[in-house]
Formats: structure tokens, sequence, C-alpha cells
């Protein structure tokens, strides 16, 4: 029986983030990208002994050059795929439902202020608050203040979990659903809110989504691999995987559900849909009648548009070295992929995975290789041992969530168990990461003056913080449950992105820090009022009051990039 330590499986998305982190390296020059085996070179360099045994497959887009490469980190019995196969694309589909919405835009059917409500259903029950309804923008940027996933949701199987879920089932959950926040006032990644968009495309377009994208889309770019629940004559899946090699289930939704991370496409397929987002003609259908292919490049780039920081419609904008970036990230039980544009250049990259990677960090770093952002791919994760002093240092109790959680050492190893759970050994690997071998999870320390103050716990796509018990008593002696008035104002935990949260407190000797999920905590200085310096990595942190003078945001600049996010109650 696979062990399921939290229920907070696939969000969908990774979007960029910053990392607090020091080294960064400097902008690559792209001078060498047009070689004909680079991408082959690149991948074999961030795959090659990897413990994940993913097989991904890259395309480059240069202008009107495509350069495709493949490699597998561990061969596959029925073969490695071929660029024809269709791989299970997860939350890229996003971008493809928002592109419908331009198209129904431009047709006059749609506005982004129209509520969402006028086009479900009569009847349907949609939360408001007074006046303020959702409205379709609010949606396309994940800020109607949803809920991840639907209320009440309980799938059958964890290894197909969106199968079983009906229109109306969503529907009903819409009714009971409580907003987490005002309306319109924060970005958080919502499945649920892109599963009601998608039900309101296929009302609005004849009641069939797949047919409606097989007909605006698919066809006219030659995406002929591309499908939902009907698969063209010869298009064989691929299999997907769990970290390690073991086989998954394929992922299924009712079709017209499908538009939140249910389509499957091979790597030509994505490259034609890459090259109309950049504006280029290159894998329109010979013939196409020039206004509908104009009006495709159209409605393409409406939903790169910025919407709401950090989104256009579905696609994140993010900087990344000095870059304008527009991407989305996917995952789903057994694959990953990523499309990334950089208009302004005319340059993309396609990935396709056949193992889902989202908890090992996603396919971005790889993308930003690929596209010459980064002087070098991301090492392999390969299996490694942990030093004797790091497994007594993660042994202690904790609490994850409102759970309690053991880990210790046995026989030089790392043991886990959750309250009311089988316990597992978990094993260790050259990113300083921990791993159970037989279920897709990850434990990250956070080390503080080489000491295991926490870690984060990853499991399908979400994020939360693993914090070691500490006594109340001990606690006071340390200090660590008052701060310095000088900075007391600050301390807190903001949320920049989508599971990324950067964390402002004061340590056990008094100092400053700040710590990004995932990473370990880095010294800070108060160098003036409403700003706060993190010297160690270039980072300035400055802040928003509200108009009773109190904090509420935070605005992280590093790098030439810059992320904002709310302070968390």
């Amino acid at each position: 029986m696979r062990k399921i330590i939290i229920n907070n499986f696939w969000q969908g998305s990774r979007s960029h983030l910053i990392g607090l982190a020091a080294g960064l390296l400097a902008l690559h020059s792209h001078a060498g990208a047009a070689e004909a085996n680079r991408v082959q070179a690149l991948l074999q360099q961030a795959l090659d002994g990897d413990r994940s045994g993913a097989c991904v497959q890259a395309a480059v887009i240069e202008q009107t050059q495509v350069l495709r490469g493949s490699f597998c980190a561990k061969p596959r019995l029925q073969g490695e795929p071929d660029f024809q196969r269709p791989f299970e694309i997860g939350s890229v589909s996003k971008t493809m439902a928002a592109f419908l919405v331009a198209d129904l835009i431009a047709r006059g059917q749609w506005t982004l202020d129209d509520p969402i409500a006028k086009h479900l259903p009569p009847g349907t029950q949609v939360p408001r608050q007074g006046e303020r309804q959702i409205l379709v923008r609010d949606l396309l940027t994940h800020s109607a203040s949803l809920p991840a996933l639907p209320p009440g949701f309980a799938p059958k199987s964890m290894d197909d979990p969106y199968a079983d879920l009906s229109e109306a089932d969503l529907l009903a959950a819409l009714a009971k659903t409580r907003l987490s926040a005002p309306i319109g006032s924060r970005s958080e990644y919502s499945n649920f809110g892109m599963m009601i968009v998608s039900a309101a495309l296929a009302r609005s377009t004849g009641g069939d989504l797949e047919a409606t994208l097989r007909q605006r889309l698919f066809e006219p770019l030659q995406m002929d691999g591309a499908f939902i629940n009907k698969s063209p004559l010869g298009s064989l899946r691929v299999q997907g995987h769990l970290p390690g090699g073991k086989a998954s289930s394929a992922w299924n939704a009712q079709t017209n559900l499908a538009g939140v991370g249910m389509v499957k496409a091979s790597l030509n397929d994505m490259v034609s849909y890459a090259q109309a987002q950049l504006g280029q003609r290159s894998g329109f259908k010979p013939g196409l009648d020039r206004a509908q292919a104009k009006s495709i490049l159209a409605a393409m780039q409406l939903t790169q548009q910025p919407l709401k920081a950090p989104f256009g419609m579905n696609w994140m904008r993010y900087q990344f070295k000095g870059q304008d970036l527009v991407a989305h990230e996917g995952g789903t039980g057994g694959f990953s992929a990523l499309v990334a544009l950089q208009p302004q250049a005319q340059r993309a990259v396609v990935l396709l995975a056949d193992t889902a990677l989202t908890d090992l960090g996603g396919l971005s770093p790889l993308g930003h290789a690929l596209l010459g952002l980064e002087k070098t791919p991301p090492e392999p994760r390969r299996a490694s041992k942990a030093s004797a002093d790091l497994l007594a240092s993660m042994a202690g109790d904790y609490t994850l969530g409102s759970m309690a959680v053991r880990l210790w050492q046995e026989d030089g190893h790392l043991r886990m168990q959750a309250a009311g759970q089988a316990a597992f050994e978990l094993h260790y690997d050259s990113r300083g990461d921990f791993y159970p071998q037989d279920f897709n999870a990850l434990l990250t320390p956070v080390l503080q003056d080489g000491r295991v103050i926490e870690a984060v716990w990853r499991q399908g796509g979400g994020a939360l913080p693993l914090q070691r018990k500490i006594a109340a008593t001990e606690a006071q002696a340390k200090g660590s449950l008052g701060t310095n008035p000088a900075w007391q104002e600050y301390v807190g935990s903001y949320a920049l992105m989508p599971h990324f949260k950067l964390r402002l407190f004061e340590d056990a000797s008094g100092r400053l820090m700040a710590q990004a999920t995932g990473q370990s905590a880095i010294a800070a200085e108060l160098t003036a009022k409403d700003k706060i310096e993190i010297k160690a990595v270039g980072a300035v942190l400055s802040f928003k009051r509200d108009e009773a003078g109190q904090v509420r945001n935070l605005v992280l600049n590093q790098n030439g990039q810059s992320l904002e996010g709310p302070r968390e109650p």
C-alpha cells in the first residue's frame, strides 16, 4: 500500500522561484545555441545517473530553427519514446483553456470582467462577497480565493484522482465553498477554479471541450497527436513513472473538466504550439485560411498579456537573469512538462518527461539552461549516503501540519513515521534530500549553524514545513518566543508565489533571519524603515503598509527580479 503522509496532491504547477542562495550564476552567452548536439548534450549532463530514471524530451526553438533531443536516465523496457508519442502535459493544458477564453473574447461572447456565473448553468450557486462576484479574470489569475481543490473532494483512487469527479459534483462543491480572502486580493493556485472555467468553456462552445480544442487549436496547428480522452489513431500514450522507475497510472478526467490539466500531446505537437505562441506560423496547417491563422495568433498573444502579477491568462510571467519569460509547468501522477517562452527573443523551450518530477524541483532549472540563461544544467540527483552527523541531527519529534511525526536512526539509515501510519525508510541523494523508495515525496533538511532546525516535506506538488517540537520552557530560555522591537512589525511569513514563502524571524541568538521555502536561513539586516537587506545574496526586502499603517505586503528584489506577496495572518 502506498504511504501517504499529506493529502495535498498535484497542485499542477511549479512557477519559477527566486532562490535566496549564494553564488547566483551570470547570464550565459547564447552563441553556441545553434549547434545541433547542444540540446542532447545538456540533457545527458543533467540526467546521466539521475535517481529518478526519467526519460526527458526537449525542443529548443531559436527563431525559425528547432533543435530536439532526448535522454533516458534509466533504460525503458518498452524503448525510448519518439517525438510523435503523446505525454500527459498536466497544467500546461491550462494555457490551452486560456486560449479558448481569448478566442471567445475575440468572438464577442466573453469578456474578462464577466462574472463566471454568467457562463455556468442557470441556478448555479457561486460564492460572492456582497456585490463583488468571481470574474473570469479572477479565475485565470488564480485570485478568486477558491481552495486548491473542491471542498469534500475524496477520490476513489489516488492513482487517478480526477477520474470520477463529475460536473454536477464540481458545481455542488462550488455552492458549498467559503472564500478564503477578498476576491481578487491575492493569487492562490487553484485547480478547482480552472475546472470551473473548463466547464464554462464547454458550455459556451457546444458542450464538448475536446471537440472545441480539436477544431480551434489542434487541427489548425497540426497537433495530430493531441487529445483529451479520444486518442487519434496510432497515438499510443507514453507510460508514466514515479521517480525511481515504478510505472504509474494514467490520469483522466471527464472531458469538460479536462482544461485543468488533462491534455496529452507529443513533443512535435508542443513545438507547433510553442511556435504559435511566439507568433510564428511554422506549425500551421498548409492552406489554412489566413484570417483564421491571424485570429489564433492574436488570441495567443492576448493570453500572455499581464493581468495580475505574476499571471497573464494562466501563463506565469517573470524575469530570470534580466530576461522576460512567459511559462507554465505541469505535472500529473507520472509526468512532467514545461513550456517557457522568450517572446522578444523569439526563443522557447519545450520539455516533456515520463516521470513525476514536481517534488524534485520540476523542469524549470533545466529549461533555463536550455534557453542559455544558466551556464550549466542542474546536477543529476544520484543516490548517496547521509553522514552520521546529519542523521543524528535529523532525529527527533516533529509536527507536519496537525500530525505528529518522528524521525530516528536505525542501522545507519533514517526512518520516518507519522502518527497512525506505518514507518518507512528514507534514502538520501546527492542534492542533500531524503526520499522514500516506494512512493513520491521529498524531505529537505533546513540547517542553521550546522544543526537541522526543521525540514520541508514535499508530496504531490504541495510543500509543508516539518517543524521540530521544542518545549516551551526551552524556547523561552533561548529567547525564540520574543522579537527585537526594531523589527517586530516585520517578522512573519509572506506568500510570494504558490508554494513559495519567505519567513522573517529572530533566531535563538537574537539575530534577524530570512528563510525561503526549502532553503536554509540567512542573516538579514534592518537598514532603514521598511527596508531589510540580505547582503549575502544581494536581496533587498521592502514593505507596503495599509491605511492603518500596518505592514501588509513584502516586496523581494534580487538580481533584477521582483516578487511581491501578502503577510500571512
